[in-house]
């Protein structure tokens, strides 16, 4: 049998009265000792010590789009999920940025079991595995992943227990993918104004034909944004026909 090590990111020690944070311990019967009972309790096992240290370092890779610290400089791709609880369908989108200029966007419904138990959440785990997919066909080594979901990057690096099947296939999915390219993770808070995410989420719903606020339209009766080519103008233009004026066709 292979001898396993237990990485415990958050539990507690009962006999110490004290709450224990980033710690590997060596058998399974001392890492239930500290995680039994605790509520929040995150852990699991590793082969080998450094596969652990890598586990409890992962916290680090999780970034606020508000506190602005990611990369400017490469592909940002912003991912959302939808459900249409009267239809048990669920939708995915993604909106592709790169130098403020829309490059693609993709978005598209589905319904099946899976989905209807975690309902959006399914989109945008859907829409986080074709974000990086597209990175990749383009050649990109490095892609910015903006997400609402906590899941949606906790789930891809491991740090969260998986127990709905749409869960682990997601993170198999992205396990495989990051071993060819770099994704950087950023939490950007829904609803908030941000015009590439208020994007994303207007195409799920569209999908759904969900009403929403027409933020989009709303944004782009008093500015521009560019596109790479007359396919993403188009995507735009039907969540936002008035705001036909505002979006500009670039020559990359």
């Amino acid at each position: 049998m292979v001898k396993k090590v237990y990485a415990i990111k958050e539990g507690y020690d009962f006999e110490k009265n004290e709450k224990v944070q980033n710690i590997i311990v060596n058998t399974w019967g001392e890492c239930l000792k500290r995680v039994k009972g605790v509520k929040g309790a995150t852990y699991k096992s590793f082969k080998d010590t450094n596969s652990a240290l890598e586990y409890l370092k992962g916290e680090d890779k999780i970034l606020k789009k508000s506190e602005g610290n990611y990369p400017k400089d490469c592909l940002h791709v912003y991912v959302d999920g939808s459900y249409n609880i009267s239809t048990e369908m669920y939708s995915y989108a993604l909106v592709a940025v790169k130098g403020n200029v829309v490059y693609y966007i993709e978005s598209d419904s589905h319904s099946c079991e899976e989905g209807k138990n975690i309902r959006q959440i399914s989109g945008e785990l859907k829409a986080a595995v074709r974000g990086v997919q597209y990175a990749l066909s383009k050649g990109e080594k490095k892609v910015v992943l903006f997400h609402d979901y906590e899941g949606t990057c906790k789930h891809a690096l491991g740090l969260w227990e998986r127990k709905e099947a749409s869960s682990i296939k997601y993170y198999e999915e992205m396990s495989e993918l990051m071993k060819n390219i770099e994704v950087i993770f950023v939490k950007v808070d829904s609803h908030t104004g941000d015009l590439f995410n208020e994007l994303a989420d207007e195409k799920c719903k569209e999908k759904l034909q969900i009403e929403s606020k027409k933020s989009v339209q709303k944004w782009l009766m008093n500015n521009e944004i560019k596109t790479a080519n007359d396919e993403v103008k188009n995507e735009i233009l039907k969540i936002a026909p008035k705001g036909e004026k505002n979006i500009k066709v670039i020559d990359i």
